[in-house]
């Protein structure tokens, strides 16, 4: 490299030590693989993970990112536990104009998501986003709920919502959600301020499935397609 005298600049065997490090932490968490699925047209995916990891403000933000890319999304409000979860969705949906599927009263999850799906293709929407509570990969009973959601509605993406600030407690959580559930990818939220991000590292090892979004902030826009390259100068401190 040439420095602003004309001098060849050395590389020290610090920086090239680093440089690699970071070369072999991007091909670790790679590739980049940030398309959704597609299932007769339709990008539906359901949203799985604990309680508290923001599953619903990442609902609406998948939602805004794939209402920028030319699709009419339909969000639905399976999270029937949490206080409040419904509305929340909903004034988040109205926030950006996406629709918002909510169940009636005493109506059981996965009847709300056929519900939706079946709403989704009388209406026109070419994707759909289910927004399931949060809860824990040993609950059998909630885990079941799951199951029968994905088997009610065939997802054609089944994503797992993990917490980057959880750092190793989101690599156990990542493991036992990936042991019940068949994942398609993982999106980590809470990728701003003093994350580094390095659970995204034991999360992919765990699961074995791509890393496709972070989340870097609270607004309905911050929501990144996954770049390895970047979390993995973050990791070492570079950025």
């Amino acid at each position: 490299a040439k420095t602003s005298a004309g001098k060849t600049a050395r590389v020290t065997p610090g920086q090239h030590f680093v440089a690699v490090c970071e070369q072999e932490l991007t091909g670790l968490m790679g590739p980049v693989e940030p398309e959704l699925a597609l299932q007769d047209g339709v990008a539906s995916v359901m949203l799985i993970g604990l309680q508290g990891v923001g599953k619903t403000t990442v609902a609406a933000k998948l939602a805004r990112h794939l209402q920028k890319n030319g699709r009419r999304p339909l969000l639905v409000a399976a999270d029937v536990y949490r206080p409040a979860a419904v509305d929340q969705l909903k004034t988040l949906g109205a926030s950006i104009d996406v629709a918002v599927h909510a169940g009636a009263e005493g109506e059981a999850p996965p009847v709300i998501c056929l519900a939706a799906a079946e709403r989704a293709q009388r209406e026109g929407f070419d994707a759909i986003l289910y927004d399931t509570a949060g809860r824990l990969a040993i609950d059998d009973e909630l885990m079941g709920e799951l199951e029968t959601i994905s088997t009610e509605v065939s997802p054609a993406n089944t994503l797992l919502v993990c917490d980057a600030l959880m750092g190793r407690d989101a690599i156990s959580v990542a493991q036992a959600f990936s042991e019940r559930i068949s994942l398609d990818g993982v999106i980590l939220t809470k990728l701003d301020g003093d994350a580094r991000g390095g659970a995204a590292l034991g999360v992919k090892a765990v699961t074995g499935v791509p890393i496709k979004f972070i989340g870097t902030g609270e607004s309905v826009d911050r929501l990144e397609e996954f770049r390895p390259e970047g979390l993995a100068s973050r990791i070492l401190g570079m950025g």
